[in-house]
């Protein structure tokens, strides 16, 4: 008798520890897929931005508004920067025509760089396109810049690739809103189509 209990009390014992273990595991995937942004403020001068660091934010000033997805900002020169995974529709791109809802999102974007205290955050991959434009999230205190967007249908979610990715979930949830409410470029029939890859692009228009 004494045999059985003492066997049970190892088994038991063994499955307590297992549980416990694959808990801590999940809790430690959790944390390293969704990752966060660490309050710590860095102004650009002090960082190098061909390898930024990652998930803190920089402080940016001096800007120049491009259009709803691109802006500049200065320090030794000047840089380009375009919204990680954001893409509004066109509104000044050489030899195509202003798309519909183009300059709302382009002076959308205008307004908000405008009330200042933007800092950028970049993901944990490419920290630049192949044009040389910065990739980065953007907020305005303590808005994301691409969430609001997102919010009112003055973009979509696109050019989503491995590394720059960390906060999709967010700016997918971002853009239902403006899906479900069909806000700016989701009021206008067959202007976004969806792709097989999940994520949309804009129709051209006659």
């Amino acid at each position: 008798m004494r045999k059985k209990v003492t066997s049970f009390l190892t088994v038991l014992v063994v499955a307590i520890v297992g549980i416990w273990q694959w808990l801590d595991t999940s809790d430690q995937t959790a944390t390293t897929n969704q990752e966060q942004i660490v309050e710590k403020q860095h102004s650009v001068e002090e960082v190098d931005l061909t390898d930024p660091p990652r998930f803190e934010k920089i402080a940016v000033s001096s800007l120049r508004s491009v259009d709803g997805d691109t802006f500049a900002f200065y320090t030794d020169k000047e840089y380009k920067l375009r919204l990680l995974m954001v893409d509004t529709p066109e509104s000044v791109k050489k030899g195509m025509s202003v798309q519909p809802f183009g300059k709302e999102a382009s002076e959308f974007t205008k307004e908000q760089l405008a009330k200042g205290d933007v800092s950028l955050v970049f993901d944990k991959g490419d920290v630049a396109d192949n044009y040389g434009r910065l990739l980065a999230y953007v907020y305005v205190g303590e808005n994301s810049l691409q969430e609001e967007l997102l919010k009112e249908g003055l973009g979509i979610v696109r050019y989503v690739n491995k590394g720059g990715d960390s906060f999709v979930d967010q700016l997918l949830t971002a853009q239902e809103v403006a899906q479900k409410e069909k806000l700016g470029v989701w009021s206008q029939e067959n202007y976004v189509t969806q792709m097989k890859n999940g994520y949309y692009r804009y129709n051209e228009v006659q």
